[in-house]
């Protein structure tokens, strides 16, 4: 039977991480949360569900994320947001993988979570990513703003059918606090790779991602809420390269 290791990081998720936790625990042999600074109660909740909490600097979520993995005693980890709960089939799947993995990496379905929601919306959002893995096999790279788990190449990765349950919405104020913070960091990485975008591009971006949310990702089959996620996504992709432009500008006007 392998040992698993969960692994998370967080910034003041006091609200949101008892119930992580309380599933994580389920499959857990270790718990590792690392923090960059909470002011509100988070580590303390973390310790009270048997997790060791290490403070580490905040660089970009990648360079903790893969921090945080590297910090497990465990060959298989599990890789968790402070905002996704385990259901409880996967939380079955998961413990019956650990007996005798067949597989070095295996895709979860991940499911966006709305307010009033008890399990996820049949038209919901949901996506595939390697989250559980043997670390020999894949990793998580430190490459500025993307947190995902890279395999090597020729293995192969199973998925498993049950669901984490993503609570990403809390708040308008919040979510667009996060989408700000988080085009401050793609700037810095557009401005350290040399991307770039075009005016045309800044002209119609927020018009196309609001389309293919709202369109061609179904969410208008999702009510208020899917609206409000759509404009959402269109803005924070439109902001990404708002901020880009603004950036060239004021270069110009230091030259």
């Amino acid at each position: 039977m392998e040992k698993l290791s969960v692994y998370l990081v967080t910034l003041n998720e006091e609200q949101r991480l008892a119930k992580t936790l309380a599933a994580a625990k389920k499959v857990a042999d270790e718990i590792i949360v690392v923090d960059s600074g909470s002011t509100d109660k988070t580590c303390e909740i973390a310790q009270s569900y048997g997790a060791k909490v290490i403070f580490h600097k905040w660089k970009n979520i990648s360079s903790q994320k893969q921090y945080a993995q590297n910090q497990c005693q465990n060959d298989y980890v599990l890789s968790l947001d402070a905002d996704e709960v385990l259901s409880e089939d996967l939380i079955d799947e998961i413990n019956m993988v650990k007996q005798k993995p067949a597989y070095k990496a295996y895709r979860l379905k991940i499911a966006d979570m709305y307010p009033g929601d008890k399990k996820p919306s049949a038209f919901a959002k949901s996506y595939l990513l390697v989250r559980l893995y043997h670390k020999e096999y894949a990793s998580m790279p430190d490459d500025l703003t993307h947190d995902r788990v890279i395999v090597k190449q020729g293995v192969e990765i199973g998925s498993l059918k049950g669901k984490i349950y993503h609570y990403s919405y809390m708040s308008l104020k919040k979510t667009w606090d996060k989408y700000n913070d988080y085009t401050d960091e793609l700037l810095k990485t557009a401005i350290a790779t040399n991307k770039g975008y075009s005016t045309l591009r800044l002209s119609v971006e927020f018009p196309y991602q609001f389309v293919r949310y709202y369109f061609l990702k179904r969410m208008f089959l999702q009510g208020k809420f899917g609206f409000i996620n759509a404009v959402t996504l269109a803005y924070f992709r439109f902001l990404k390269i708002a901020k880009w432009h603004e950036y060239k500008e004021g270069q110009k006007d230091k030259g």
